[in-house]
């Protein structure tokens, strides 16, 4: 599993997590909620890297009330954050529907 580390300030040029824009020219290819804590949820992003073109994945947090404004996104990482190299793949999904009803 390849790593990668991420300077605060280098994902928060790309615009990760909040600015998706011209200005933050990241490629956003998947994000997601991905746990819930008491005050918090926990976010999935995966991103394209405009330097080496590969996809990234970094979690970060987002408060769940007007208490938890202005908190860290990274408040669990230290002065790097570590993303995860991914790449896509294909799943089959099983999906039950009633007896004799079309799709």
């Amino acid at each position: 599993m390849a790593t990668r580390e991420f300077t605060r300030e280098e994902l928060e040029a790309l615009g990760i997590p909040d600015e998706w824009d011209a200005e933050h020219p990241a490629e956003r290819l998947h994000e997601e909620q991905i746990d819930t804590r008491r005050w918090y949820s926990v976010h999935e992003v995966i991103f394209r890297a405009l330097d080496d073109g590969k996809a990234w994945s970094v979690s970060y947090i987002q408060g769940l009330t007007e208490l938890q404004d202005g908190t860290d996104p990274w408040e669990y990482e230290g002065k790097t954050i570590t993303a995860t190299e991914m790449e896509p793949h294909d799943v089959t999904v099983t999906r039950w529907r009633p007896v004799g009803e079309e799709s």
